[in-house]
């Protein structure tokens, strides 16, 4: 995958190379990473506390910003409690640690994010992967070791494609028992949902007066929708509070800076205040959406701001991307599991970017696919459209954290830049 030296950035633009670029990159949906507030926060939050804790929040490290951005995020998301971690990834290995101690069998989406998979590999669950977004295999699988401890986990929004996970139905599959839900909201997270609730939310698993249900869990990064650094995780106390007791990677870490968790509750307090945010979010993605079916992409139909495609074959698109940088807009080619081909598109859009970015996005893709003598791909690079198994495929088990199956397929890496 590329990496790409931003020499400075703005919610909307990059600058790389001396070039400034509109970018549709990345995953700050709502903006919040450039905030004024936000960024007016973490400096007060500097002056306060420092850099660092310099130390375990269980040893001398916790702060008062860590304890009240637990109980906003507990209230945000209507759960009993919340357990903020370093990052997103160490929030699941959290729960995969405190979930081992009473479940032993982990049936996962097969195209989850590998911080799922990894974590309760890494806590010793037995991992079964079921067909992505097949409600009626995860069923079947976890009724069958319900008597083990069984926990469904699966991607909110799945980063790659940007599919929603269908959560209702994958709740209401659970059996009677030991079973859990668990799910990684990371791309969910202040995008879908009753101001930006999530993907149990916009499932109707919470509602007005309704908190989440006890079998449900939700991880999530504050990278994202927040725009800020930090991961967490929320559900029942008897579960979060067993993560802060047992899990070593909260235990054993520095937490996120004090300043940075400062700037996250002044993030979600705008999230709660502005809903205009997730209007300006849902409208500037439904904009995007449009235009490119206009140029005859094929997208996968979600409300989620992921836009993922081929428009050919390899070299076709990597003069196509070449194109849209020499025309000022960096639209990801890039090469990670869990997309339509090994290399496709990866385009997002945010909160912030102006009418006139986007339909500059979409002209710029236009003149570059035009450019194309043959456009028409072989067939072999061409998304699919999701498809829902029949349930009679079964799972696929996982072997353990040294699993291949589990890991991204090494590439050779992209040029930052085309030449």
């Amino acid at each position: 995958m590329a990496r790409i030296p931003v020499e400075s950035a703005s919610a909307t633009e990059i600058v790389v190379e001396g070039k400034r670029l509109a970018s549709f990159g990345g995953c700050n949906y709502l903006g919040l990473a450039h905030h004024t507030e936000v960024l007016d926060a973490v400096r007060a939050g500097l002056d306060r506390y420092g850099l660092s804790t310099t130390a375990s929040r269980e040893t001398t490290g916790d702060t008062m910003a860590h304890e009240l951005l637990e109980a906003e995020l507990a209230g945000f998301l209507q759960t009993q409690q919340c357990l903020v971690t370093p990052e997103g990834y160490s929030a699941n290995l959290a729960l995969g640690q405190a979930l081992a101690r009473d479940y032993r069998v982990a049936i996962t989406d097969e195209k989850c994010h590998r911080s799922v998979s990894h974590a309760v590999a890494a806590a010793g669950m037995r991992v079964i992967a079921y067909p992505h977004l097949d409600t009626r295999a995860a069923g079947a699988l976890a009724g069958e070791y319900v008597r083990e401890g069984v926990v469904i986990l699966t991607d909110g929004v799945f980063a790659a494609d940007g599919s929603i996970a269908p959560a209702k139905a994958l709740f209401d599959v659970l059996p009677k028992g030991r079973s859990l839900l668990v799910i990684d909201d990371c791309h969910g997270f202040c995008v879908l949902g009753r101001s930006g609730r999530g993907t149990a939310d916009h499932h109707g698993l919470s509602g007005a007066g309704m908190p989440l249900d006890s079998r449900v869990l939700i991880t999530t990064s504050l990278a994202k929708g927040l725009g800020c650094y930090g991961g967490a995780l929320a559900g029942p106390s008897s579960i979060v509070q067993l993560a802060q007791d047992v899990a070593s990677v909260y235990r054993g870490t520095t937490p996120a800076p004090p300043a940075i968790v400062e700037g996250a509750r002044a993030a979600l307090k705008i999230v709660q205040r502005d809903p205009i945010l997730m209007q300006k979010l849902r409208a500037n993605t439904d904009r995007l959406r449009r235009g490119l079916a206009k140029l005859g992409i094929s997208l996968y139909p979600t409300p989620a701001p992921i836009f993922t495609f081929v428009t050919g074959d390899t070299a076709s698109m990597d003069r196509i991307h070449r194109r849209l940088i020499d025309a000022g807009f960096l639209a990801p080619l890039i090469a990670y599991p869990g997309g339509p081909t090994d290399r496709y598109f990866r385009v997002t859009v945010n909160a912030m970017h102006t009418s006139e970015q986007i339909d500059g996005l979409l002209a710029a893709f236009a003149g570059a696919m035009d450019s194309e003598p043959t456009l028409k791909s072989d067939g072999e690079n061409e998304a699919k459209p999701l498809k829902i198994s029949d349930g009679q495929s079964g799972g696929r088990e996982l072997i353990g954290p040294w699993d291949f199956s589990l890991s991204p397929t090494l590439t050779p890496r992209l040029p930052a830049l085309p030449s």
